[in-house]
């Protein structure tokens, strides 16, 4: 007696015009990019984010609106070109000028330079025109406001007379300093002198 065929399953009928779910070994058709659309390439998450970056850094640089509201280092100084400018120097001197030109290394360029000479309450302005100022040498920068320039308790003299008073008085410090430094030496005692020109 002949041993009866097996049949075969049948397949499982497509429901409501979906087609068969496809076996667990098929290999999937490659798509052409991301989600299958072409032209659209896929962003791992490390590639992600080193592009994107993270919220609280974009609202660290830009602010809430999205737009950069200050300019760090020397390049915030960009906005101060053309404006009347008060200049402190390491070596003491005070220059007044309109800055007119910038590098990345703070150098300045002052345009209609006076320096200025402070003396009790007088002072008196030597013109110096076009004054390169090295960044390392500048101690302090600030805008001058032009409508509280002339309000001033000082007294502006001619520069003879400044520069007497200023000899005069710049020699009575150095009498004050040697009779300072003589009284420490004879109890055994030195001051050391701070130079202001110093490298750091």
């Amino acid at each position: 007696m002949a041993a009866a065929k097996a049949t075969p399953p049948l397949a499982p009928r497509p429901i409501s015009g979906r087609s068969p779910p496809a076996p667990a070994n098929r290999r999937r058709p490659r798509a052409h990019g991301w989600h299958g659309l072409k032209g659209q390439r896929r962003v791992g998450p490390a590639r992600r984010g080193r592009f994107r970056g993270g919220g609280a850094w974009r609202r660290f640089r830009c602010g809430r609106g999205g737009t950069m509201n200050y300019m760090p280092g020397t390049a915030s100084l960009i906005q101060d070109i053309d404006k009347k400018h008060l200049v402190l120097l390491r070596d003491g001197r005070t220059l007044i000028g309109y800055l007119r030109s910038i590098d990345q290394f703070a150098n300045l360029v002052l345009h209609q330079t006076v320096e200025r000479i402070h003396v009790g309450k007088k002072y008196g302005d030597i013109p110096r025109g076009i004054f390169v100022v090295r960044g390392e040498n500048v101690v302090l920068l600030g805008e001058i406001d032009l409508e509280k320039e002339s309000d001033t308790p000082l007294q502006q003299v001619s520069i003879e007379e400044i520069l007497e008073e200023q000899r005069v008085e710049q020699q009575a410090k150095q009498e004050s300093e040697k009779l300072k430094v003589q009284a420490l030496k004879e109890r055994g005692l030195s001051v050391p002198r701070a130079d202001t020109l110093d490298e750091y």
